[in-house]
Formats: C-alpha cells, sequence, structure tokens
C-alpha cells in the first residue's frame, strides 16, 4: 500500500509567518534607515544654510535678539554767560522703556508705575497696548526716581542713561536760549539756529539683552555712549546775575501794574552786547509742563509797538543834527492844541512859548511836530531809517520782526506830525533801546551781538555834540521839575530817559483798541562816579496794564530804577573786586580745563 502525502499545515503556517516578520523587520530597517538619512539630509542642509549660505541673515537676527542699537540724547555742548557760568548744559538723566511682550500682568505694572512716574494710567495702558515691540514710557527722569521704578523688578521694564538739557538759572533769558526737545535737538532760540555747533556726535548706544528681553546696562557702556566729543561751547554776552536782577525786577513791576506781560533789555551801549533779555511771564524749561505759547515766544524780537514819547528824544537829535533847531530855539507849542490839516494835536500838559530843550523834558506833542515840520518828510523819514527804524537788529534771532515803518511816499502832513511825537511807526525794543544808546554813546549806532566775540563796531548817525545835547535833554527829562522821569533817579548818578504811553493798534489794523496801552521808559546811566566808564542803556516795557495809572513815568521809570541801581550796585561791587579795575563789566571767567559737564552740575528735579 502506497504511503499517503502528509502536509504539517501547522508547520507551514509558522514559516509563513516568519517570512512575513522578517519582510516586516527589513521593511522598517529600511525605513528607519530612510528616515535617518533624510534627517541627516536636513541637519546637513541646516548647518549650511545656518554656517555658509545664510550665515550673514541669522547671524544678524541673533544679534538682535542679544544685542539693540538705540538712538539716546546726547549730550550737548555748553552755553555759557559771558563769565564762564553755565546757564545751558547737559546732565545725565535716565530714560524708562518697556518692551509689552515681555509683561504678563499690565494692569498691575500700569497702577505700579503710575505711582512712580506720576502719570496718567490711562496714557500708560495706551502705550502698553500700542502693538510696538519697544515704547518709551517716560524719557530723562531724575535718577532716584528711575532708582524706585528699578525696584520694582518688572520683567520686560528697564532704563537707560541718555543726557538732559538744563538750565541752572531756571527761566532766566530762556526764550532767547531756547528749547531743547527729549531727543536732544535744539527746538527754539539759540539752541535751534545753533544746531550744529552744540549737538557734536549723534550718539547711538549699543547694549545687551538677557532672556527675558530687557537690557542690561553696564557703566562703561553708559560712559562710552555719553562720552563721545560734543559740540563746541557757545559763550553769551549775557550777564547771568543781570539777567537774575531784570528778571526779577520785571516780574515785579507787571505784577505791581497787574499787566499781561512786561519786557526788558539791557546793553553795553559802547559795544552792543546784550547783557539781559527778559520777558515776563517767562518759561522754565526745567519743568515738565511747559507754559502757554505766548510764554515760549521771545516777545524782544516779536512785539512791535507804536514806542510814543520814547521817540521824542531821537527826533530832536535827528533836528539838531540836520541843523533845523537848537536846544535853545523857542518853540510856541501853542497852549495844548494845534491843527494839522484836518486833525488836531494835543499836549497832555498843555504849554506856550519854550525852548526846544523843554519840549524835549515836558514832552509836548505840538512843539515835536514843529521840529518834525522843520526836518520835512524826506529828511526826517532818511534819519529814522538811519538810526536803524524798519530793520532788523542785526541778531540773527528766527521770527525778528523789523516793525512797521511806511514808505515817505504816502506820507501826508498829519504823518510828519505823528511820527516825530511816536505815532504811526511800530518798532521794537530791539530798535528802540539800540536807537537811544547811540545818544549815549557819543552818536554811534552800536551793532549788536548776543554771542561773545562777535561783536562789531557800530557806525556814527550824528555827531557828538548832538549827543551831548540830546543826553542833556534826557538827563532833564529824570532831573527837571517838569521832566516826566522823576521816578527814575539814583542818588548820586546822573539818570537820562524818556518815558513813553501809547495806545495799542487794534488787531485788524483798524484804529486803537479801547483801553489798552504800552507803557514805557528807556534811558541810560551816566556812572562815572562810580568808576564805571561804559554806558548802559536800558529799556522797560510794561504791556497792558490794568493800574490805577497807565504811564510810563508812573509804571516804567521806577522798574528802571530798581534794574539800574541793582546792576550798578553789581558791577561796581565786580569791578572793586576784580584784578583788572580798568574793566567797567565783570572781566571775562575762565571755566576749569576738566569741563566735563557730568562732573559740574548736578540734577535736582
Amino acid at each position: 500500500m502506497k504511503p499517503v502525502l502528509q502536509i504539517d499545515f501547522a508547520a507551514v503556517g509558522r514559516s509563513a509567518q516568519s517570512s512575513r516578520v522578517k519582510v516586516n523587520r527589513a521593511g522598517r530597517t529600511l525605513l528607519l534607515a530612510a528616515f535617518a538619512l533624510c534627517w541627516c539630509v536636513l541637519v546637513i542642509t541646516r548647518l549650511v544654510s545656518l554656517q555658509i549660505t545664510d550665515f550673514e541673515h541669522w547671524q544678524e537676527w541673533a544679534l538682535k535678539q542679544h544685542f539693540s542699537e538705540i538712538t539716546i540724547a546726547s549730550e550737548r555742548a555748553t552755553i555759557t554767560d559771558r563769565n564762564g557760568k553755565l546757564i545751558a548744559v547737559s546732565v545725565p538723566a535716565a530714560s524708562i522703556y518697556a518692551r509689552p511682550k515681555q509683561i504678563r500682568d499690565q494692569a498691575l505694572v500700569v497702577r505700579e508705575l503710575a505711582k512712580v512716574l506720576g502719570e496718567n494710567p490711562k496714557l500708560l495702558e495706551k502705550k502698553l497696548r500700542s502693538g510696538a515691540p519697544f515704547i518709551w514710557l517716560k524719557r530723562q527722569i531724575p535718577r532716584h526716581q528711575a532708582n524706585q521704578v528699578a525696584a520694582l523688578k518688572i520683567a520686560g521694564v528697564g532704563q537707560v542713561i541718555e543726557s538732559r538739557r538744563y538750565y541752572p538759572y531756571n527761566e532766566a533769558a530762556s526764550t532767547l536760549i531756547g528749547r531743547v526737545g527729549v531727543d536732544g535737538n535744539g527746538l527754539s532760540g539759540l539752541e535751534s539756529i545753533y544746531e550744529k555747533d552744540l549737538r557734536g556726535t549723534q550718539r547711538k548706544a549699543r547694549v545687551n539683552r538677557d532672556a527675558l528681553g530687557n537690557f542690561i546696562e553696564t557703566s562703561q557702556q553708559t560712559e562710552q555712549a555719553l562720552a563721545l566729543p560734543q559740540g563746541e561751547e557757545m559763550r553769551l554776552t549775557l550777564d547771568a546775575d543781570l539777567q537774575m536782577i531784570v528778571d526779577e525786577e520785571l516780574e515785579a513791576g507787571r505784577v505791581e501794574a497787574n499787566a499781561k506781560g512786561a519786557m526788558a533789555v539791557l546793553i553795553d551801549a559802547d559795544t552792543g552786547e546784550v547783557l539781559s533779555m527778559s520777558q515776563s511771564p517767562s518759561a522754565n524749561f526745567n519743568l515738565a509742563e511747559i507754559p502757554s505759547a505766548r510764554a515760549l515766544r521771545n516777545q524782544i524780537i516779536e512785539t512791535v509797538f507804536e514806542p510814543g514819547s520814547t521817540m521824542k528824544p531821537i527826533v530832536a537829535a535827528g533836528a539838531i543834527e540836520a541843523g533845523v533847531v537848537s536846544s535853545r530855539d523857542m518853540l510856541d507849542c501853542e497852549h495844548g492844541a494845534y491843527r494839522v490839516g484836518k486833525h488836531t494835536i494835543k499836549d497832555v500838559h498843555p504849554s506856550g512859548v519854550i525852548s526846544a530843550f523843554d519840549v524835549v523834558v515836558r514832552s509836548s506833542n505840538i512843539g515835536m511836530t514843529k521840529m518834525g515840520m522843520r526836518m520835512g518828510a524826506d529828511r526826517l523819514y532818511d534819519f529814522l531809517r538811519d538810526v536803524g527804524f524798519g530793520s532788523a537788529s542785526g541778531l540773527g534771532l528766527p521770527g525778528e520782526t523789523k516793525g512797521i515803518f511806511r514808505s515817505v511816499k504816502g506820507w501826508a502832513q498829519i504823518d510828519v506830525a505823528t511820527h516825530s511825537f511816536g505815532q504811526g511807526i511800530a518798532v521794537t525794543p530791539l530798535q528802540m533801546v539800540r536807537a537811544v544808546s547811540a545818544i549815549a554813546n557819543g552818536g554811534v549806532l552800536p551793532e549788536l551781538s548776543i554771542i561773545k566775540g562777535q561783536a562789531q563796531a557800530g557806525r556814527r548817525i550824528f555827531s557828538e555834540r548832538t549827543s551831548d545835547v540830546v543826553r542833556e535833554m534826557m538827563f532833564g527829562v529824570v532831573e527837571d521839575e517838569h521832566g516826566t522821569g522823576h521816578n527814575a533817579q539814583i542818588e548820586g548818578v546822573r539818570i537820562g530817559g524818556k518815558t513813553g504811553t501809547a495806545q495799542k493798534a487794534r488787531s485788524d489794523g483798524k484804529g486803537y483798541a479801547q483801553g489798552l496801552y504800552v507803557a514805557s521808559f528807556v534811558g541810560f546811566a551816566e556812572a562815572s562816579a562810580l568808576g564805571l566808564k561804559r554806558r548802559l542803556t536800558l529799556f522797560v516795557m510794561i504791556d497792558e496794564p490794568h493800574a490805577r495809572s497807565i504811564y510810563g513815568g508812573t509804571l516804567a521809570a521806577p522798574v528802571f530804577k530798581r534794574i539800574m541801581q541793582r546792576t550798578l550796585h553789581y558791577l561796581s561791587t565786580a569791578r572793586a573786586q576784580s584784578k583788572n579795575p580798568q574793566d567797567s563789566l565783570v572781566p571775562d571767567g575762565n571755566l576749569p580745563a576738566n569741563k566735563s559737564l557730568l562732573t559740574q552740575v548736578v540734577y535736582h528735579s
């Protein structure tokens, strides 16, 4: 019997299963090998990208994460007075920044920072929610305040050191010197005009960041950022001590007169150097809050006004120089009323026939009208032009006006009359103080200067003889019993001056504003008895007084007296202490060799 073929199906199953396992294992091995190969290729490709092909891109990206370059307010050059005293200086201050994405609880941060920084919480919240990756929360604050912020240890909030402009004399001559923005740019005044000279090198600081994005500030980095070369020091003709005197007395005079404003300019009549330029109210740029727009404007160079009777000694100088009148000539002042065409000229204090000398002393409009008519329109116009009216002062300050001085071609007979006693023409304080300086110094119209070392020789506009005659007239205004300037008298010193009271023109140019006046006094001091050889000229104006009196003799003259009295005392005392007693002004001082601003001034809030 033949054997039967028997198949072990179980063994066959086991063999097939084993084959499938081997196949699966081989497949997985191949997949793993393929994955490993792909991974290696990707890694190698990435390394090639990072280290070779895209190296510069990724390096820049990494540097942005670990380093940052920010622009900070630069250390500007100093501005000093004529004696080297600091008027404007850069000092270290802290600026607080934030990286909003790093801040977890913004509401809590807003509450904490608002208390320390004294900021409006809504303003801080708006800044943090602006979406910007980097924001300034508050710029240029005192270091002690910044330390309080640092003590809070808020992630995403930090500080950097930059320079802040500081004015040691606060509001003294602030509108002249000008304002500097938080980025270190000059915004107005001399700070703006001489921006290139004062600013120096643009400051950028490169700082490290930690893992949270905070700046890691080191003393070395701060020192390098703030120690870059600065601009050139600027020395002004101003005297800081005299500026303070003028500021104080001018403000007191404004308050006493309950006036809208007040202005004063003090210059050296011989050299034309401006010693003080003051206005009230004035701005203190050390304060965070900026006052009204009026306080920010330099009123001395922008304001125009009818000079009124302060013009009379100037016109008298022109008439005497032209040879049409002498101080002893008798003029009929018509007992206070005089017809010129359809108009009637009147005097506040009526007079009959008086000398030309007394015409100025008693401030007769009618007497001055007759002097002007003797000169004639063309000669009067040419003389006033020659004295500087209708032209800029030459200081080169932005916003300076030339005044209002119409061409003689359009003059009528009444214009000759009104120009002779200071109406129909609008001038600036600088023009007026400059013109009277020519009377004070012997007939030379000085070239005004504000930067020390830039003074130029003036030009002669009338003779010394004419100057002597008119100067005596102005002494009479203060000393004579009929003069209007008694309130400017200083015992032991001869004061020459002229009062002025004029209505203000309406804003639309149609006539005069009811009840609005300008009270002024311009004059000079003869202080040779005190050993001061140079002549000083001072102009004082009270703008829109609301007091019992509106006259220059009662409002502006007393302010002139107080300013000049304190000025002469200061200068005579400084002269006595000076090593060079021949110098009538305070001798120029010298700054120490080490002029590091950060060591000379300590900033206080």
